[in-house]
């Protein structure tokens, strides 16, 4: 796991295509890096919120219980591993049109390393100062397109005009999903005390 997050971040394109030639199973990915991966936000959150509290630029600091911040760690988590295997049926869904069709094996498993750098930029969740975490994620979403632009067309086998136009249609699902869980997000680790 640690030499795929590793290559993913020094040399990305050599990286993907040594993920696709080892033909992993969703089992395998989600136990050896989607399961471990999405613990880092969710963990860096748990302190943060409950430690040193939201920070939102104006003085006030937004503190939520450990109880809370229980149930809300188990529910980001969950939400999480459902956006990874909702990507990839994204991904398997707009590539039928394609000869090569992958399956939605691979689609999935494509999906989960490349929400690698999402789950990395959840690190900064450690000092949850509301500016500081968006600035980050937005850095980490340029990154996951990166990987998606140079992941589509090797993993499609189709040319790059064409890949190009896969992974832009793919990036903008992504971001809609991304908005969604970024709303429930700052919901439950925003208001949470209230939620819950």
């Amino acid at each position: 796991m640690v030499n795929h997050v590793w290559g993913l971040m020094s040399h990305p394109g050599p990286e993907l295509q040594q993920i696709q030639r080892e033909r992993e199973t969703v089992s395998h990915v989600y136990s050896h890096h989607v399961l471990l991966m999405a613990l880092i936000p969710v963990v860096c959150s748990f302190i943060g919120t409950t430690q040193l509290g939201w920070n939102f630029g104006d003085g006030q600091k937004l503190l939520v219980s450990m109880f809370t911040a229980s149930y809300i760690a188990v529910i980001f988590y969950v939400l999480m591993l459902g956006a990874v295997a909702l990507m990839g049926r994204i991904i398997y869904w707009m590539a039928r049109r394609y000869d090569s069709r992958p399956t939605l094996n691979s689609c999935i498993v494509f999906a989960g390393y490349v929400a690698t750098p999402m789950f990395l930029s959840g690190i900064v969740a450690l000092y949850p100062m509301v500016w500081l975490c968006l600035f980050v994620g937005i850095i980490g979403l340029c990154y996951s397109g990166y990987l998606l632009y140079l992941g589509i067309p090797n993993f499609l086998n189709i040319d790059h005009r064409e890949g190009f136009l896969f992974s832009s249609s793919t990036l903008a699902m992504g971001v809609l999903v991304l908005e969604l869980l970024l709303a429930l997000t700052v919901l439950m680790w925003g208001y949470g005390t209230k939620l819950f």
